[in-house]
């Protein structure tokens, strides 16, 4: 402490190595806020360490490689640059069943280093997991919640709650529509077995083929699972009903004392990605917030469709949270498509409040502002319109990932 406090009293920099952890540099300005004369503690480091120019900084780095485990020894190399790669460095081996995981680390450098941003599509890969699965489609998402100090009596730390779900149905035809949602609003309730339940009546009526984006909602229902085995409040005619379900549209967990595997588990749209896509704009990220606009961009198919208000209420493409006439596709001054996600409506338009609820990020856009939203749900009085501002966010927000999922389905299928 002392040294530090000596260093900087005497406005002394403290110099340390250059490591991965610093491409995830807390002092990071984007171009609008270095345009607005801030500086970036990111650009100075680099700047010190490998006299960097400004255009170096637009070259892809090997830091920017999706799923890169050897960025130390790269670093080590003197290998910054991916154009200081070759196949042997990533140790590339080719996959017979869609992109291996190396083969698709050298399909993004050579993307890169070409600038070449049209989208790739194992086309005969995707055709042949498309024709598996049985119509309607439903495309699921969960918002859910694990914290320190338990919301409700009688659980643990750390615990998951799940609070929220969204639903889209797509048809054989392409016909779309948000059809389901469940949302738990009220103070110290125990969500999980209302939400279940509501789930289970969603997808019990038909064997079409479920649809989540990554592991997270296979592992919140392994984790339900287990708080069922332990629950005893509820009658076991009933607790054996909702495990059933659970066994029956997902796959049992490594840790699992019980091992199940369904023939309607649900698919993972995550390692379709992996497997069968890659467009550069993504770089070296599969979030389906980077994917979905990276989609639209290329999509002509998208483009037409979502360019037009068919999206609200009673308009062509039925949806429970947002206004008739709702246009999800809209493009910058570049002519660049705007992600959907900076299109949510914000919170508090229209209402009147004075607390200092999220009023820095006005626009709920992403899981930690969806926690954050259902935890000031929990522990802070607010007024009535407050929260249902909050409950709004967080319904419009859900709706979107789902449909995010139905749009990178639609432009596979269209593309094949």
């Amino acid at each position: 402490i002392v040294y530090y406090a000596q260093n900087y009293e005497a406005d002394v920099r403290i110099d340390t190595l250059i490591a991965p952890i610093c491409w995830k540099c807390e002092f990071y300005c984007t171009e609008e806020e270095e345009a607005r004369g801030l500086k970036s503690g990111f650009k100075e480091c680099l700047r010190r360490e490998f006299k960097w120019t400004e255009q170096d900084f637009k070259k892809p780095t090997v830091m920017e490689i999706w799923d890169n485990r050897r960025k130390q020894r790269f670093l080590d190399e003197g290998k910054v640059f991916q154009s200081q790669l070759t196949e042997t460095d990533l140790s590339v081996n080719y996959g017979s069943d869609g992109l291996s995981r190396t083969e698709r680390q050298w399909l993004q450098v050579q993307k890169s280093l070409a600038g070449d941003y049209t989208p790739f599509l194992d086309r005969e890969g995707i055709k042949h997991k498309l024709q598996s699965f049985k119509y309607p489609l439903h495309l699921i998402d969960f918002e859910t919640s694990m914290v320190a100090i338990p919301f409700h009596e009688g659980r643990r730390p750390y615990e998951q709650i799940a609070f929220q779900f969204s639903h889209h149905m797509m048809d054989e035809n392409g016909r779309i529509e948000h059809v389901g949602q469940y949302i738990s609003t009220r103070k110290g309730e125990f969500p999980n077995y209302d939400f279940l339940r509501a789930l289970k009546q969603e997808l019990e009526n038909d064997e079409g083929t479920i649809f989540r984006y990554a592991a997270h909602e296979n592992t919140v229902l392994n984790q339900i699972y287990v708080q069922l085995q332990n629950e005893r409040n509820l009658p076991a005619a009933e607790r054996d009903d909702l495990k059933q379900f659970i066994q029956s549209i997902s796959t049992s967990s490594r840790n699992s004392v019980e091992d199940w595997d369904s023939e309607r588990t649900m698919v993972d749209m995550l390692e379709m990605v992996k497997l069968f896509y890659y467009d550069l704009c993504m770089k070296g990220s599969n979030s389906i917030k980077v994917v979905l606009p990276a989609v639209l961009n290329s999509s002509d198919f998208l483009q037409k469709k979502y360019g037009r208000p068919i999206y609200g209420r009673n308009s062509p493409i039925k949806s429970l949270n947002y206004e008739d006439g709702w246009v999800w596709l809209r493009k910058d001054a570049q002519g660049e498509v705007i992600n959907p996600y900076k299109l949510l409506p914000r919170l508090f338009d229209g209402v009147e409040h004075t607390e200092d609820f999220m009023t820095e990020n006005p626009i709920l856009a992403d899981g930690g502002a969806a926690m954050t939203a259902y935890a000031k749900m929990q522990f802070t009085q607010m007024a009535e319109e407050e929260q249902q501002a909050l409950i709004n966010g967080l319904l419009r927000y859900c709706e979107l990932d789902t449909l995010a999922m139905v749009m990178i389905f639609e432009a596979w299928r269209e593309w094949i």
